[in-house]
């Protein structure tokens, strides 16, 4: 019952936000209500067009018009045409699979978030994707799925990866798994404890991670981030211990 409390509490305040891709309206790229009233008398030509077709279809229904763009080679609208099928529920496994060996890296960005909430997907080879956002969203998108299959890669990230955003996707879903049972806690807490030594951003998700441990080196690290020069991670911890800090 503690352990599920900690779980709780931590997701509560911190979550497994992302920080990279946190834009309104993503798929339609647009800002506001969401209001397409009269919207389908838009007009234009080219790639355009079937950009703007293509974000409309999620909208209106029209899974044939999402189905017709997935296979456009306009990029974009390949990327567009996962978000519409997306909000239709109609984006199959098999639509993923082949969205994620895109040639496009945005493609493959949007199919790896879409991924999140289909854990049948295996995402362990875009962990090594060329491309550090593609890494990113698959790291993060892996901690949704809670996919323990992919904790030495995630370990690997966290450790060595170049982007400091894909480290930190790395360890909030190294986090998140260690709710679960499974025969790697001590690597995943060795990694956690390492990344202590991180960027601010990447200790605040570390402590996350710390908080599910009982041993007594995870405890101690946590004791000295409430004196971490950076006041949120302090905050974080903090908030987890339940005690003030300044």
């Amino acid at each position: 019952m503690e352990k599920a409390g900690r779980s709780y509490r931590s997701r509560r305040l911190f979550g497994l936000r992302r920080t990279r891709y946190h834009i309104t309206c993503r798929d339609t790229g647009c800002f506001g209500s969401g209001n397409f009233t009269g919207s389908d008398k838009l007009t234009g030509s080219g790639d355009r067009s079937q950009r703007i077709r293509t974000a409309l279809s999620g909208y209106q229904g029209d899974e044939q018009q999402a189905r017709n763009s997935f296979g456009s080679s306009d990029a974009s609208t390949r990327r567009l045409a996962i978000g519409a099928l997306e909000r239709l529920g109609c984006l199959e496994p098999s639509d993923l699979v082949t969205a994620l060996e895109d040639p496009d890296p945005s493609v493959r960005r949007r199919a790896a978030e879409a991924s999140a909430k289909v854990p049948e997907i295996d995402l362990r080879p875009l962990l090594a994707d060329p491309v550090s956002s593609v890494s990113e969203a698959a790291a993060f998108a892996i901690g949704e799925q809670m996919a323990v299959n992919s904790i030495e890669l995630l370990i690997e990230m966290a450790a060595g990866h170049e982007d400091p955003l894909c480290r930190e996707s790395a360890i909030a879903a190294l986090g998140a798994l260690t709710t679960l049972d499974h025969g790697d806690r001590d690597a995943i807490l060795q990694c956690l404890l390492s990344a202590m030594t991180d960027r601010p951003q990447i200790r605040r998700r570390a402590v996350l991670g710390l908080f599910q441990f009982d041993e007594a080196i995870a405890h101690e690290a946590l004791t000295s981030a409430l004196s971490d020069n950076d006041r949120q991670v302090r905050a974080a911890v903090g908030d987890l211990l339940g005690v003030p800090v300044d």
